[in-house]
């Protein structure tokens, strides 16, 4: 059963269970122990559980956080197969989880973090070869 948060137009955030406010942190240590929430709009009744975590994980900072980069490619490519490619990996690791013990979430996690950054050094890579195309006239090819 999803835990029943509730946003109010001031931002703050109701728990129901709890019958009291709680703080973003908050919010994200209850998903961290693995209860699974539901954010509901106080004034439109609609489900924005989707917005809020988003907003808990851009907000966190540190080593929480997304860069820029990952956000800017996150907003440009939109639709296209990295969203579809991140909702199956949402999907898998939805069905994993349960059954790994926190040492496995630990090591996937960290697998993660580094293909995260092998994307990031290909996209700036990808960034400086089409610079270099255009000042060249020639378009070169993608490296490993």
């Amino acid at each position: 059963m999803k835990r029943t948060i509730k946003k109010y137009g001031n931002r703050k955030l109701y728990d129901a269970q709890q019958s009291r406010y709680i703080s973003m942190s908050e919010l994200k240590e209850i998903i961290r122990k693995g209860e699974d929430v539901e954010v509901i709009d106080t004034r439109t009744g609609d489900d924005i559980t989707s917005e809020v975590l988003t907003k808990a994980i851009v907000e966190a900072g540190g080593k929480d956080a997304l860069s820029a980069d990952a956000l800017h490619s996150l907003i440009r490519w939109g639709t296209t197969a990295f969203e579809s490619g991140l909702a199956f990996l949402g999907r898998s690791l939805h069905k994993v989880l349960p059954l790994a013990d926190r040492a496995d979430v630990q090591g996937l996690m960290e697998k993660v973090r580094t293909l995260e950054t092998r994307v990031e050094e290909l996209q700036d890579q990808l960034k400086q070869q089409q610079a270099d195309s255009t000042t060249n006239g020639k378009q070169p090819p993608l490296t490993n």
